[in-house]
């Protein structure tokens, strides 16, 4: 960063506790945004070779992931916890809690990551067939969604090093690890899915699996490795991974919320994907594949912008986890506005982009014109509402920097339940519209979310953390 000379954990944490708010947050973001870029990546590398076998073969990961979400979301809350204290304990420099915080948080994760591993294995099928796919999609997705929850433990190392290193101020080494682990998931698909030539036949949406397990494997047990021996930013010895009673109990206080909050909204993008599925069969012969094709393609794209979303938000709660640890609350109500104003403007120019080119977009992963013509039209609909979507997000970001996660829940779960679902059940099936009711009801949805968590938000109570405080220390409170 100009001004700051060369890039060390003290003077990153300088400008995070009083230097420049936008220029601290985007020299923060901008390896975010990389590391969800090149997220984004994998996703639509599958996307794009899968295409190339057919609509079954895009529909398929499609029914798979909002199951994948449901049960990595059960070990996501521990994720956040761990982002919280570490950035907390950082800006209040404390650097032995950091260290057992991290180290706990990890230990936590890969016990809980194993289970879920397991129980998905087992499982996968029964909740394939709630979403009621076809039998040629069902004989696609099952064998990939077992080979997905497999990679599940080293996912979960990724993350949770990934969290950890952000809440410390760092967001560049994350972003190495990703591009290392995507990159190679990206060379093995084409070879995994098409084959080469005569010499190894392709193995269609199973190769997309393998190439994942392959991919993460390598990816979780880099990180492991340079959470011991890393030399460049923060690392941990074994003894801070011996489990202490109370630590455990903070954070599970504070994970088992967050935790809920996602495990409910990934249910609720199952329950969408089976709207999505049933509004399509009720339209005619085949519109169920198609809606789905359309609905997975469609979210994926929209998904690019979470590369801003996510840059943006990973940088605010690194920011105002750090100065709610250093009693700065103030300047953490400061960096929050800056965030919500700049992130909506960002996607506003994205919304307008995605309707002007929806149909190209879509013709890059099909060529099949009904595919494009839906997918469109949802182009056109949701995507000019993730301006809201960024507002809601950035507002969230206050609450998780401050380990407060009830309130997470709370939205997460009203965003999805009491908004989405209804909404786009009562306009597609109560009215008739069809998909077009799914596509606006999902819209509505992100508007009215966003109103309430900027009203939540703007009581002030996320301005007292999680940690403890110096005697004499109070956490101020007041509006945004």
């Amino acid at each position: 960063m100009r001004g700051m000379g060369k890039t060390t954990p003290e003077n990153l944490q300088e400008a995070i506790l009083s230097g420049p708010i936008v220029k601290t947050l985007f020299w923060l973001g901008w390896p975010i945004m990389l590391t969800h870029f090149f997220q984004i990546a994998y996703n639509l590398t599958d996307t794009f070779w899968l295409g190339r076998l057919g609509t079954n073969e895009i529909a398929a990961p499609t029914m798979a992931w909002p199951m994948v979400f449901l049960l990595i979301s059960l070990a996501g809350g521990l994720g956040v916890a761990g982002v919280a204290l570490v950035s907390q304990y950082a800006g209040a420099k404390n650097e032995a809690e950091v260290k057992k915080s991290a180290g706990q948080v990890m230990v936590l994760l890969v016990i809980v990551g194993v289970v879920i591993s397991v129980v998905g294995v087992l499982v996968s099928d029964l909740l394939l067939q709630f979403l009621g796919p076809t039998q040629a999609v069902f004989d696609l997705a099952s064998p990939y969604i077992k080979l997905i929850f497999a990679s599940m433990p080293f996912m979960f190392i990724i993350m949770v090093y990934s969290l950890i290193l952000r809440g410390w101020g760092d967001t560049r080494t994350p972003m190495y690890i990703s591009a290392f682990s995507v990159g190679l998931n990206m060379i093995l698909d084409p070879i995994l899915i098409l084959g080469v030539g005569g010499f190894m036949p392709g193995l269609g949406v199973v190769g997309a699996g393998v190439a994942t397990l392959v991919s993460r494997s390598i990816g979780g047990i880099l990180c492991l490795y340079l959470l011991f021996r890393g030399k460049r930013t923060l690392t941990i010895s074994r003894s801070d991974l011996r489990i202490e009673k109370e630590r455990a109990k903070q954070i599970f206080k504070i994970g088992i919320p967050a935790s809920v909050g996602q495990a409910t909204v990934a249910f609720g993008f199952l329950v969408m994907v089976g709207l999505v599925a049933q509004a399509g069969a009720q339209q005619g012969p085949d519109m169920n594949t198609i809606a789905l094709a359309s609905y997975g393609i469609g979210t994926r794209v929209i998904s690019i912008v979470f590369v801003i979303i996510g840059g943006l938000t990973g940088a605010a709660i690194t920011m105002i986890g750090q100065n709610l640890g250093a009693e700065k609350q103030d300047r953490s109500a400061k960096v929050l506005r800056h965030t919500i104003v700049i992130t909506a403007l960002i996607l506003l120019v994205c919304s307008i982009t995605f309707f002007i080119l929806r149909n190209e977009i879509f013709a890059v992963f099909l060529q099949d014109p009904r595919v494009i013509e839906e997918g469109g039209r949802m182009l056109t609909i949701f995507g000019l509402s993730i301006m809201f979507f960024g507002v809601y997000a950035s507002a969230l970001s206050a609450f998780q920097a401050a380990g407060h996660t009830i309130p997470t829940m709370v939205l997460g779960m009203v965003r999805l339940w009491l908004m989405r679902i209804p909404f786009s059940y009562f306009l597609a099936f109560v009215l008739g519209w069809g998909l077009t009711g799914l596509w606006v009801g999902m819209a509505l949805s992100n508007v009215t979310s966003a109103a309430a968590a900027l009203l939540w938000v703007s009581s002030g109570r996320w301005k007292k953390g999680v940690i403890a405080k110096p005697a004499g220390a109070e956490g101020v409170e007041g509006d945004l």
